[in-house]
């Protein structure tokens, strides 16, 4: 049952009443003070019809004691014709002291995570919604989204408030649509002389008071909600990079910085801005490290880096800390500046971070990026839903850590070799995508904007690949190599578990002989029409084995020649 927290006229019997007659239209409330029904008009003197406003948060004023756990909520909405006189938003159990525009509500409801406040009506314009909350120290859902004080390097301890997708009404009131985009004040209240970071511009008020300030390029919830401290930090100004500034928070013992080639970071970013224009909040980008159990987050101009990262085993990725800071730092652009549209977008959020990082890699480091597409195919070959998925997973945590090798491979590698163009096409794609105002962007979206740029209708292959409910389901390739006549004749069918399921797909089929090695392509194409082909293969020698897509380009069941089938199963990374 809803927990009303103000009277009103409605919970004392009366109703509500809407009078229609053939020339007129007249709104109707409660006087609760005469019992009786009354027109209903703003303050400007239009008549508003009464009901919910739909949410439009515009601006976040966010006040945090570090110490106390105290928070104040000031949320700006606005409100489009015709008006009305209640707004829902998310919010926790515990909601004090609320506002509507500098007043008590009429009425508030509160209806497990919803929040339901009734005030003056208003036909058109701005309300200022406000309240408190005392956040608990505490994390949800097997996640480190919550509130946390925990032990770092050189016996210090690190503050952070985290949000996540859908996660936000955690410390107060919020609209957590992973659509949900606004303006951002923080003010922090912490101890003397800590340094704290928040996403936007930060302004160092007083000892005990540091300000952000996210005015200008509108953020996500998702990110934007996050307060991060630790007073053994220290400052450093580690590169500068035509005007844009990277800053190191770290220990006296972090070695993220130290671990880092400035050379290397100078050019990616160079590369990265080049490719997406200016960083999208402000000219400093702030990096900390810190006892994260993630890898790392990308909170609007800032990062946080989880501080162990250089102590790592470079198993899944060549260079751990270079390749994840890099993937951070095309989040900007790429999840923040434009964002999901829904929950289960978030696989392209993650597969545009990765994908970006590896056609990097790939320029400078073939090496490093063969075994960073290695560590995605196996990612994707286990991974229990589509990157389209039209299921609702619980937890959400067990979708969003197989996105980042599922949704690189089928979004993006896989397709290099099916649209003409290939990486170019792909990566000008990506562009367009991450293109225009802020905004969230959908999956099928991303689908479109490959389509406008290769010329290809993708319908067949995002239909397969792509979008499906329950466990994933990809092909296995069955390959079979004989000689006649002198010819060899290689033939190739893929099979699903969904009976007369074809796949779009290129794969390479690696034949060795003694001395020889040759690698066959296997084109079923866009919009296969047969599940088996052959073809004559001009190969000299006896076949001594047949490796399927060995250079790791395709998701299938099949075990891959460049994997040894005793290998450990992969590491799930959140960054």
């Amino acid at each position: 049952m809803p927990q009303t927290l103000f009277p009103s006229c409605m919970t004392r019997g009366l109703r509500v009443t809407l009078v229609v007659a053939p020339l007129f239209m007249n709104v109707v409330g409660c006087d609760s003070d005469r019992n009786a029904l009354v027109p209903i008009q703003d303050s400007g003197g239009s008549i508003v019809l009464p009901g919910d406003i739909p949410t439009d948060v515009q601006e976040y004023h966010y006040a945090f004691n570090l110490g106390t756990r105290e928070a104040h909520s000031k949320l700006n909405l606005n409100v489009a014709p015709p008006g009305g006189d209640c707004v829902t938003l998310h919010a926790p159990t515990g909601i004090s002291d609320l506002r509507w525009n500098g007043a008590a509500p009429v009425d508030a409801e509160q209806d497990g995570g919803s929040l339901r406040i009734c005030g003056p009506s208003l036909y058109a314009g701005q309300i200022i919604l406000e309240g408190r909350f005392l956040v608990p120290e505490q994390t949800y859902d097997f996640t480190p989204v919550g509130f946390t004080r925990t032990q770092a390097r050189d016996n210090t301890v690190f503050s952070y408030l985290l949000g996540w997708v859908e996660q936000c009404d955690r410390f107060g009131l919020c609209d957590d649509s992973p659509a949900s985009q606004a303006r951002f004040v923080l003010d922090v209240t912490h101890a003397r002389g800590e340094l704290t970071l928040c996403p936007g511009q930060r302004t160092q008020v007083s000892q005990t008071h540091t300000r952000c300030e996210l005015l200008q390029t509108p953020a996500p919830t998702y990110s934007a909600f996050a307060i991060a401290s630790n007073p053994g930090w220290n400052r450093t100004e580690w590169l500068n990079v035509d005007g844009t500034k990277l800053i190191f928070f770290e220990t006296q013992s972090g070695r993220l910085a130290r671990s880092l080639s400035k050379p290397e970071m100078t050019d990616f970013l160079r590369w990265a801005k080049n490719l997406l224009g200016p960083l999208p909040y402000g000219q400093e980008l702030r990096i900390a490290g810190a006892p994260t159990h993630w890898l790392g987050m990308e909170h609007p101009a800032n990062i946080i880096l989880r501080d162990t990262l250089p102590d790592l085993p470079n198993r899944e990725y060549a260079n751990m800390t270079r390749h994840v800071l890099m993937h951070e730092i095309i989040h900007q652009w790429a999840g923040n500046r434009i964002t999901m549209a829904h929950a289960t977008d978030f696989s392209w959020k993650e597969g545009i971070a990765e994908y970006l990082t590896y056609v990097y890699e790939l320029s400078k480091w073939p090496a490093d990026a063969a075994k960073t597409r290695a560590h995605w195919d196996r990612l994707a070959r286990t991974a229990m839903y589509y990157p389209g998925t039209s299921d609702n997973p619980v937890p959400f945590l067990t979708f969003a850590g197989e996105t980042y090798g599922t949704g690189s491979m089928i979004f993006f590698v896989q397709l290099e070799d099916l649209l003409p163009g290939g990486q170019e096409t792909i990566v000008r794609a990506i562009t367009d995508f991450l293109s225009g105002p802020p905004r969230a962007r959908s999956v099928a979206e991303l689908q479109g904007a490959l389509e406008q740029a290769s010329g290809e209708d993708l319908g067949d292959y995002f239909q397969a690949w792509v979008y499906g409910t329950g466990d994933a389901d990809w092909p296995t390739f069955q390959t079979d190599a004989v000689r006649a006549n002198g010819e060899l004749s290689l033939t190739v069918t893929q099979s699903a578990l969904q009976p007369g399921k074809l796949y779009p797909a290129k794969v390479v089929i690696r034949l060795k002989g003694d001395t020889q090695e040759l690698d066959v392509p296997i084109d079923f194409g866009l919009h296969p029409t047969t599940g088996t082909i052959t073809v004559s293969v001009p190969f000299e020698e006896d076949v001594k084995s047949i490796g399927v897509d060995p250079e790791n380009r395709v998701v299938s069941w099949n075990a891959n020649a460049s994997l040894s089938p005793l290998e450990a199963p992969p590491q799930h990374w959140i960054f």
